[in-house]
């Protein structure tokens, strides 16, 4: 079950995630150190999840917690 958590939705966003995390591909890491927007966050099996959208059209996932927002 997830739930939908939008008061985020537009703020800026540039993921930092731990190097060598097991829960993020190399998609992840790729980007990165690149600032984005989120779109929304959704919990799910009680972890929230941004969807971050980049400059070329790109939306990849990550924990909240390892993102620094630029409200």
């Amino acid at each position: 079950m997830h739930r939908h958590n939008t008061p985020l939705r537009g703020a800026k966003a540039t993921p930092r995630p731990a190097p060598d995390d097991p829960n993020y591909t190399a998609t992840n890491y790729a980007y990165a150190g690149k600032t984005g927007h989120i779109h929304e966050v959704v919990e799910i099996g009680g972890r929230r999840l941004a969807k971050v959208g980049f400059d070329d059209r790109k939306i990849v996932y990550y924990f909240l917690d390892d993102l620094e927002i630029d409200a």
